[in-house]
């Protein structure tokens, strides 16, 4: 999964409809290198709390997309970091 491409259209797709909370929440964290753990630990809380405080205002398909990110970004730290 190429990360950063599906946070941009996420973000681009919040910006469009002005769903705040989301962009708040992701905003925290990225845009931003991914190179250190620390960076993407950030990340992996923001997209953690995007899926639980957001499920309810979120479209299935982008509920989808922040869920295979969050999953990509574990995966991510179970393999050496070399995703992101």
């Amino acid at each position: 999964m190429d990360i950063p491409a599906t946070l941009n259209t996420l973000i681009d797709r919040w910006c469009e409809r002005r769903a705040i909370r989301p962009l708040q929440l992701l905003l925290r964290a990225y845009p931003g290198p991914l190179a250190h753990v620390d960076q993407m630990f950030g990340l992996l809380d923001a997209l953690r709390d995007v899926k639980d405080l957001c499920r309810a205002e979120l479209p299935e398909d982008e509920l989808r997309m922040v869920i295979e990110a969050c999953n990509a970004v574990e995966d991510a730290f179970k393999s050496g970091g070399k995703s992101c």
